[in-house]
């Protein structure tokens, strides 16, 4: 590890170089099992092991128009992990970031097999209440929600994949599995999202989102774009699991990985053509 290399992930700013000047595309699933998946999508890939856990896997997907230079590490579980390996990642020059990961639905529409499209997130958790206050919202930007839409349809994808609010939170077993003396509160709550329209639950988006809204933040870009202007961009792809190894969780996994790899292929084709205006 070089002296400048981040201090838990263990990369550089030249390692996040690619793409003309913006940087990878980086996969961030929490698993790290999931980001070794993600990459044999990749039509190049190049290992780096992490003593932490974070693997890095850098490669390539290939469009048309040339290469898209790409990475997946794995983030761990839970908002506080995300803090640290985002910091560091966005640090570093990343300024595309699209998290892969799992959830349950909380809307029976959304059974276990589809795919979620995250547009905004409920933020039940503290991390990110450490970045901003309660009420900024946590919101996906709207390029990064076209850009995974747009590949969803692409791959035939496009009838089992929902875009909408996800709900994001800190504890699994107390908030969404009803363990602890507080379980009907949480219950109620839970409840109460549903009926709101929440799609699905999960634990990681919000503290993207808001993220990557605070790294933007000094550098407004107008409607018209600006190619000196780069903004943090974050999207959420979401496998809804059923019951641990059905063929309805295995294919949600496997679906939202390749929803991702097909965003990142469009976001890519979207990006040139506003660099190239």
């Amino acid at each position: 590890m070089s002296p400048s290399a981040a201090y838990h992930i263990g990369l550089t700013p030249r390692d996040l170089e690619g793409n003309g000047g913006l940087g990878r595309y980086v996969f961030l699933p929490g698993d790290p099992s999931r980001a070794a998946r993600i990459a044999a999508h990749f039509d190049s890939a190049e290992r780096r092991d992490n003593p932490r856990g974070h693997t890095s896997h850098f490669g390539t997907l290939s469009l048309p128009e040339g290469v898209v230079d790409v990475l997946a590490i794995g983030s761990g579980m839970g908002p506080a992990s995300v803090e640290i390996v985002l910091h560091e990642l966005i640090e570093a020059g990343a300024r595309r970031i699209v998290r892969v990961g799992s959830s349950a639905s909380l809307n029976p529409s959304v059974g276990p097999g589809s795919i979620v499209v995250a547009t905004a997130a409920v933020r039940d958790e503290s991390t990110s209440d450490r970045w901003t206050p309660r009420e900024f919202p946590a919101v996906s930007h709207p390029a990064a929600v076209a850009a995974m839409s747009s590949g969803a349809r692409a791959i035939g994808l496009g009838e089992r994949t929902f875009a909408g609010v996800v709900h994001s939170k800190d504890s699994l077993f107390g908030r969404e599995l009803s363990r602890g003396p507080r379980r009907e509160a949480n219950d109620r709550y839970m409840a109460e999202l549903t009926a709101s329209g929440v799609l699905a639950t999960e634990m990681e988006a919000s503290i993207l989102f808001v993220m990557a809204a605070v790294a933007s933040a000094t550098k407004p870009v107008s409607l018209a774009g600006d190619a000196r202007m780069v903004p943090v961009q974050a999207a959420a792809i979401l496998a809804v699991y059923g019951e641990p190894g059905s063929a309805e969780t295995g294919l949600a996994d496997a679906g939202a990985i390749a929803v991702a790899v097909a965003g990142v292929r469009s976001w890519a084709r979207s990006d040139r053509s506003s660099r190239e205006k």
